[in-house]
């Protein structure tokens, strides 16, 4: 399986990575669907923190391979140690989860994803990273990552819970 590091004009879809989501969205006229807009924003969002590497399609036994080294991404997703999603026919993986060049995987991002829970697919993981949060001084989770891993699970199980309702 190939992947390719994202690039501004690349296309990408929905939620995946903790299970099917919808492909693509309906295109609309005259320009880039919502769904299209939201894709672009995190392409941005992660480009300062190891951007996104897509796989050409979820299939079994699909591998990232960057930097010289491959990562089994199904066994890794499977068990929730790796997440990512859906964009038209492609699946995404934001390498921020990965720790230094090599393929040893992060402890904070699969530590903040197992405390937001199951209700949330790799779409909504991706987008909850990067978004400001209030339980943050809306800074976003992932600039707190790496020196604040406690306040950033704090406000990962309060936002669970307040998803909850």
């Amino acid at each position: 399986m190939s992947h390719a590091p994202a690039s501004d004009n690349a296309p990408a879809s929905g939620p995946g990575g903790r299970g099917p989501g919808p492909r693509r969205a309906a295109e609309s006229p005259g320009g880039p669907s919502a769904q299209d807009r939201a894709f672009i924003a995190l392409l941005g969002a992660y480009r300062s923190h190891g951007g996104l590497s897509r796989l050409g399609g979820p299939a079994p036994g699909a591998r990232v391979r960057t930097e010289g080294w491959t990562v089994d991404v199904e066994a890794r997703l499977v068990t929730g140690a790796l997440f990512g999603f859906h964009w038209h026919d492609d699946f995404w993986i934001p390498l921020f989860q990965f720790d230094g060049p090599g393929p040893t995987l992060a402890r904070g991002p699969q530590r903040v994803a197992a405390e937001l829970g199951r209700g949330f697919d790799g779409w909504a993981l991706a987008s909850w990273f990067v978004q400001p949060n209030a339980w943050l001084a809306d800074n976003t989770p992932i600039a707190w990552l790496p020196s604040r891993l406690p306040d950033v699970l704090a406000a990962a199980r309060a936002d669970r819970w307040v998803g909850k309702g």
